[in-house]
């Protein structure tokens, strides 16, 4: 369905340097919105602002009550950048947070809730958005099984196709639906959303099971070699982001690539029909595909399934 209009009336003045908006009732001050993100393209950060107030309506139920990792770009998306999990001192009071354990300390990680928490962390040029796979409710559950077709450098976009056909498949025989994604570069993502109950290590299991059986399909474009140096260019099934604290692009993030890329959902028509290219999305096209097909990976939202019979057949 369509997205209505409404979704894209928060206006920005792009132009100016700074700006205050009051978005959900919250007052933020946005800054340098003048500055070019991607020289090239003329895309400015207040273009990556209204960007992010454009999506919000589809992006928020994607990030609910997930501890985000982020990337930031203050210099633009060829400067230097650098990964952000811990929640800076500087985060506004109404930002949510989420302290969770890890190995060394106790990391307070940002939730993405309204949509100025999203303008928020644009402005902070934090726009590789990286959500964890489990909720912080249910923080030892992942909601998803995913499959990272991970290209390397012999790989083609045909090759991703055909191994994203051939994921497809090997859960249509067992009667399981999964959603893929471009991934704003050059691979592609699928989900596979679960109902509740599953471990990571549970879903894990899972992955390598079906990743198994896909290699053993396609053994000269794919491999599931960890090692790099080892996997003689093939395409990496990555089963082992299904790990907790691992993170996956987000659906509608924008990449650090040319054009400004964002990851998008994509239909196993237009994967079968090879009618889109890796590359196609981008912060100036989405709407456009927004308007039209809506938000294509709802499903993963409500769509959730049980694993457990074929995760049997995986461990014995």
């Amino acid at each position: 369905m369509p997205l209505p209009s409404k979704v894209f009336l928060c206006e920005v003045n792009k132009v100016a340097s700074e700006q205050m908006v009051m978005i959900d009732g919250r007052k933020i001050k946005l800054t340098n919105l003048e500055k070019l993100m991607w020289s090239e393209e003329n895309i400015t950060k207040g273009d990556v602002v209204k960007y992010f107030t454009d999506v919000a309506p589809v992006l928020l139920p994607h990030l609910k009550d997930r501890p985000l990792v982020l990337t930031r770009y203050p210099q633009g998306w060829q400067g230097k950048n650098f990964y952000q999990k811990n929640a800076p001192e500087h985060t506004p009071e109404w930002v949510k947070t989420a302290p969770l354990p890890s190995e060394k300390r106790v990391i307070n990680y940002i939730l993405a809730e309204t949509t100025a928490d999203l303008v928020w962390l644009a402005n902070q040029a934090a726009f590789e958005i990286h959500p964890f796979l489990s909720r912080v409710q249910s923080i030892d559950e992942p909601d998803y099984a995913v499959f990272d077709l991970d290209p390397m450098e012999n790989t083609t976009w045909e090759d991703v196709r055909t191994t994203a056909l051939a994921v497809r498949a090997a859960l249509s025989h067992y009667n399981l639906r999964a959603y893929p994604k471009t991934t704003g570069g050059d691979g592609l993502q699928i989900f596979l959303p679960l109902v509740a109950g599953f471990s990571y290590e549970d879903v894990r299991t899972f992955a390598l099971g079906l990743s198994q059986a896909v290699h053993g399909v396609l053994p000269d474009i794919t491999t599931l070699i960890r090692k790099p140096s080892e996997r003689e260019g093939k395409m990496y099934l990555d089963y082992l982001q299904n790990v907790k604290g691992k993170t996956l692009v987000s659906v509608y993030a924008i990449r650090p690539r040319p054009l400004a890329t964002v990851s998008t959902p994509v239909t196993w028509d237009e994967m079968e029909s090879d009618s889109v290219r890796k590359d196609e999305f981008t912060i100036r096209t989405l709407r456009q595909r927004l308007e039209k097909h809506g938000d294509l990976f709802a499903p993963t939202l409500f769509d959730k399934q049980n694993i457990r019979p074929v995760l049997k057949l995986f461990s014995r």
